[in-house]
């Protein structure tokens, strides 16, 4: 009896904060040798921006890690951008002699509704070979945490488990 009262309370706590990943093969690039171009992602959520602000800690995460990135040089107004934008982008970023960009996905980006109202984040990233037009490095993620916790911090924990 007490071990079922013990698992009865201290199973919530070991469901409630979880994530997933799917990487099929480690970082190709070493740290400072390539440039990195990280370009908005495309937002699939229901959050306004939510794709400018996980391309923007991708950018911060890979700058600690000793990755050399391509300044932002898309000067726009906040707001999420199209798919049809970004391949624009990406033609910039070839043509101004970078190889790789970063670019993604959000799928979820949010509080979750309920009691505790947790944060969810789901993001797919990307590694883009610009010379052989051709994807080199996939990784997709989902996190959850806990009530106290912002999306901010979720979204940088599951980036960080993401193989970079």
């Amino acid at each position: 009896m007490r071990k079922v009262c013990v698992l009865f309370f201290v199973m919530p706590f070991l469901l409630s904060c979880s994530a997933s990943y799917y990487n099929v093969k480690k970082f190709p690039l070493e740290r400072g040798k390539e440039t990195i171009a990280v370009l908005p992602f495309e937002n699939y959520t229901e959050t306004p921006m939510a794709g400018l602000r996980a391309s923007s800690i991708v950018d911060g995460v890979l700058r600690a890690k000793g990755y050399r990135i391509y300044e932002k040089f898309w000067v726009e107004e906040e707001r999420d951008f199209t798919s049809q934008e970004i391949k624009k982008l990406l033609t910039e970023v070839k043509k101004a002699g970078v190889r790789y960009a970063i670019v993604g996905s959000v799928n979820e980006w949010r509080y979750k509704t309920g009691i505790d109202g947790e944060p969810a984040v789901s993001l797919t990233i990307r590694l883009y070979d610009l010379q052989n037009n051709e994807t080199i490095w996939g990784a997709t993620g989902a996190k959850t945490g806990w009530s106290h916790e912002s999306l901010g911090t979720v979204a940088q924990k599951l980036i960080n488990g993401m193989g970079f």
